[in-house]
């Protein structure tokens, strides 16, 4: 590693800023009734930017069942808020309104 360290050292590549400039992104899916989603969204959102997270895309799709909805949510979280993204999902989870919080696609979470 240290080689290769030196390598980018004299590419003029600083290893410790490339590798800050990657955004880790997660990706989860919330599953809940189609009449409460925009509530529940807006909720996201918020809870989601006030722990320090950063919500980069959300997808709303419709399930089999008419009566409920989903949500594919794109969060941008670096390594070191991962345990914050964690609790955020298990808030989620506690929320009479939601039906069920999966990580992942929303192709493997609702079918």
């Amino acid at each position: 590693m240290r080689i290769f360290d030196l390598f980018l050292r004299r590419a003029g590549v600083d290893r410790p800023a490339a590798l800050a400039g990657r955004r880790a992104s997660s990706r989860l899916t919330v599953v809940c009734a189609r009449e409460a989603l925009g509530a529940v969204r807006k909720q996201i959102c918020l809870d989601f930017k006030a722990a320090g997270l950063s919500v980069a895309q959300m997808q709303v799709d419709q399930g089999r069942d008419k009566t409920m909805a989903s949500a594919c949510i794109t969060v941008n979280c670096p390594p070191n808020m991962r345990n914050v993204l964690m609790s955020q999902a298990r808030q989620l989870s506690d929320n009479p309104a939601i039906c069920s919080v999966r990580f992942g696609d929303q192709r493997s979470a609702v079918a």
